[in-house]
């Protein structure tokens, strides 16, 4: 066919070009590349007038750069779409290929000799001496050939290096981009020990483009990935996220960005992304906490005498932003609930003496039977770290008269507490191996539920009430009756919770 047929085939993409071969008929599975396409049509024996017609019906493409792009794309499309064996070099084959590169790039070409003799073969010419002019000449050209065929090899081991180092470093790249990466890296590097010098360049020239085009594409969907990270960490710290990690470690992106360390900008925009989360986890946690806390700043002021119904209301409303995730309204609510509850309540706390007086005696007694309680919890391995926090928090509250906050941690504490005891209950019972003491009645709650132990005392599970009668000889104590009871008395003279826990961690196997 005419030149200016050709010339018009290769304006074409690989897409038009394989449309105008399927229409005219010709067999293009073989081709692979752009070039392939222009070669098979071309040497074709269909009709030229057929070809032609078809290309003024094809689109023209006049796109300069970017068409040349959208070639690559397309011709790299085309290889992606082999057999998944031909994406990757076999083992053995990289590892030759790894060699081949190592070698080419510590056989770096240098210019010099040849710009030397190049200006002494000029100086020659300029004084008259032609034949010597003439031999620096022919062994410039020599060296010249000699030594770009090495730089050929040099440049292509460069490029593939640098594509293979990009695409191991680009972990944001979409999974069809780094596919055809990885394709067009392969063909090059077979190309690079097995193929002749035009194969190796058409490879090179394949992967270099691609590579740039995957680069820009990198930079901005990782610009667009700062930007949206940026506004998340905006986001959470509007509702009380600590955000300052997840900050620096962004910074330092950042600058690894721009010391095109990819890799490295990678893992930590991951890593800035993790923190971001695990920060959020943290702080909704304590918005979990903060709900536990004005739930009872209600009880408390309820049970002060207080009319909390609007408090209530609002607890709804927070546990409904919650649910749509809108954190910041739940905690602006939470704040403004616990206040208005606080300040009722200590507006009933000043206004009746007798309120005051209560709830302090309910709070020291609170204290009297938690501590002891959370101390024999500790001794059986059980965490109660946050149970004595609430016990240190309550007495700094009381001895500071601040019965509002006082009452509110006292709750806190006895729940905590309440909520230990089904399992100090059964750590107790597997330590002290007490034996149920049956038809003998407890003489202040009147159920039986007196438990005989080792040690010869008698304690009832349901109140507490322990007592004494003497160790018998068969290791357990004698049934006794409510008579023959005698209380443990507290230093005050009546039976408190300080001293049924302590009896209770005293009565184990000897």
């Amino acid at each position: 066919m005419a030149d200016d047929l050709t010339s018009s085939l290769k304006a074409l993409t690989a897409s038009d070009l394989r449309s105008i071969a399927e229409k005219a008929g010709i067999d293009v599975s073989s081709c692979k590349s752009k070039r392939d396409y222009v070669r098979v049509i071309s040497q074709s024996s269909s009709s030229e007038k057929r070809i032609r017609q078809l290309l003024q019906a094809a689109p023209s493409r006049t796109g300069g750069k970017a068409a040349d792009m959208e070639d690559v794309k397309n011709d790299l499309e085309e290889i992606s779409a082999r057999s998944s064996s031909a994406r990757d070099v076999p083992e053995e084959e990289d590892m030759e290929v790894e060699r081949s590169i190592d070698k080419a790039l510590l056989l770096r070409p240098l210019f010099f000799e040849i710009d030397s003799n190049t200006e002494r073969a000029w100086n020659r010419m300029i004084l008259g001496d032609f034949a010597e002019a003439m031999k620096l000449n022919i062994k410039s050209r020599a060296e010249a050939v000699e030594r770009l065929t090495n730089f050929y090899l040099y440049s292509a081991a460069l490029s593939i290096r640098a594509a293979e180092t990009l695409l191991r470093d680009m972990k944001e790249l979409d999974s069809r981009m780094g596919s055809e990466l990885r394709t067009a890296l392969a063909e090059a590097k077979m190309a690079f020990i097995h193929g002749p010098p035009k194969r190796r360049e058409d490879a090179v020239e394949e992967i270099e483009a691609l590579t740039v085009r995957a680069v820009e594409s990198f930079m901005t969907r990782t610009s667009g990935a700062e930007q949206e990270l940026r506004e998340m960490l905006e986001e959470y710290a509007s509702f009380g996220v600590r955000t300052r990690g997840s900050h620096e470690l962004l910074d330092i992106a950042l600058n690894a960005k721009r010391s095109c360390d990819l890799g490295q900008y990678s893992d930590l925009m991951a890593e800035a992304r993790a923190q971001a989360e695990r920060d959020k986890e943290a702080r909704l946690r304590e918005i979990d906490d903060a709900f536990e806390q004005v739930r009872t700043a209600i009880e408390a002021a309820k049970a002060a005498g207080a009319d909390t119904k609007g408090e209530e209301t609002g607890l709804k409303d927070a546990k409904k932003a919650m649910k749509r995730n809108d954190f910041r309204e739940a905690i602006e609510l939470l704040a403004a609930i616990e206040r208005t509850a606080d300040s009722a309540h200590l507006h009933r706390v000043r206004s009746n003496g007798a309120v005051e007086a209560r709830e302090i005696e309910e709070i020291t007694s609170s204290i009297r039977e938690s501590e002891p309680g959370l101390e024999e919890a500790a001794r059986y391995g059980l965490d109660v770290q946050e149970g004595l926090l609430f016990v240190r928090r309550t007495k700094d509250a009381l001895e500071h008269r601040d019965v509002v906050t006082a009452s509110k941690y006292s709750m806190r504490m006895r729940r905590l507490t309440k909520s230990m005891e089904g399992d100090v209950k059964r750590l107790r019972t597997a330590e002290g191996a007490p034996r149920h003491v049956a038809g003998a009645r407890c003489g202040q709650c009147g159920r039986e539920s007196l438990y005989a132990y080792l040690d010869g005392r008698t304690s009832c599970d349901e109140c507490g009430h322990s007592f004494s009668s003497g160790p018998s000889g068969d290791g357990t104590a004698p049934p006794s009756g409510p008579s023959q009871a005698r209380p443990l008395k507290s230093s005050s003279g009546k039976t408190t919770g300080a001293s049924k826990q302590r009896r209770r961690r005293s009565l184990v196997k000897k």
